[in-house]
């Protein structure tokens, strides 16, 4: 994989929030890309050096994780849409394309709810709209959720994604795990920072803000995703006005990664078009 771009910081709201850029001579737009529960700007690694090339390409990392500020507050996934919304009017970053992973869509739906100028078009990434109608994670999902901080860093994130990936992809796809283990190890998440960021996902519900989302929407799900279930996926499509939606045969959890081709493809191709 390309290498990834270092920290840079922006001090917005108080906070120092920290985030990666890759940015052409002459780019075309802004893409936000807003990682999960656990992850940090370094998710974005497969795509960052690829959408850089014609965009303005920005990860960052949420409060309280990677090269942010520690947050020993509890927060909510409406408060990091509102960093995330500061760091693009301190950047001069917008409108942007925003795309958002697992709880980095939750975070990505506040940010079109609370700042819809902010925002060009939106992909939703194995995602939920929350509240009532979000459909719960089978037994390796939330075996995912409870990770063994007796292990080191880079020891739990490759037993989560082999937790939360299709079966069979993490034997299939060996060269990818220094990767892994090393993005983590980077940036390891104590156990109180983890339960803080879990908590901020407990009261995430946009289901009734979806119908009045007025913005391209794309939405992306695998069919095998064991964490945040693929009729997540469908009900966002069906709820959002025009939203497209595609589904990806034999995937879990992280698209990103697992078809990391095929997904920047296609979102490439939807950001073109808006």
């Amino acid at each position: 994989m390309p290498a990834f771009a270092p920290a840079q910081t922006v001090k917005v709201q108080g906070r120092t929030i920290a985030y990666s850029e890759e940015t052409p001579a002459d780019p075309q737009g802004t893409v936000l890309f807003l990682p999960g529960l656990g992850g940090t700007r370094l998710t974005w690694r497969s795509q960052l050096p690829v959408f850089g090339r014609r965009y303005r390409a920005l990860s960052l990392d949420h409060r309280d994780t990677g090269g942010s500020d520690p947050a020993p507050d509890d927060y909510t996934t409406a408060d990091q849409a509102d960093d995330a919304a500061a760091l693009l009017r301190a950047l001069d970053a917008a409108p942007a394309h925003v795309v958002g992973l697992s709880m980095g869509g939750f975070v990505a739906l506040n940010l079109a709810v609370r700042h819809p100028e902010l925002l060009r078009s939106l992909t939703l990434v194995a995602t939920s709209a929350g509240g009532q109608t979000h459909v719960k994670p089978n037994p390796a999902g939330r075996e995912a959720l409870r990770p063994d901080f007796s292990l080191s860093a880079g020891e739990r994130a490759l037993h989560s994604t082999r937790l939360i990936t299709a079966p069979g992809w993490m034997d299939a796809n060996p060269r990818l795990h220094a990767g892994i283990a090393a993005g983590a190890d980077e940036h390891p998440f104590a156990p109180e920072v983890y339960a803080r960021q879990f908590r901020s996902t407990s009261t995430h519900d946009v289901t009734g803000d979806l119908s009045r989302l007025d913005l391209p929407t794309l939405v992306i799900h695998g069919d095998a995703d064991p964490l945040v279930r693929y009729e997540n996926g469908e009900h966002l499509a069906r709820s959002i006005p025009g939203a497209q939606f595609i589904t990806y045969a034999g995937t879990g959890h992280l698209p990103p990664l697992e078809q990391y081709e095929q997904f920047n493809r296609d979102v490439l191709t939807f950001v073109d078009a808006h």
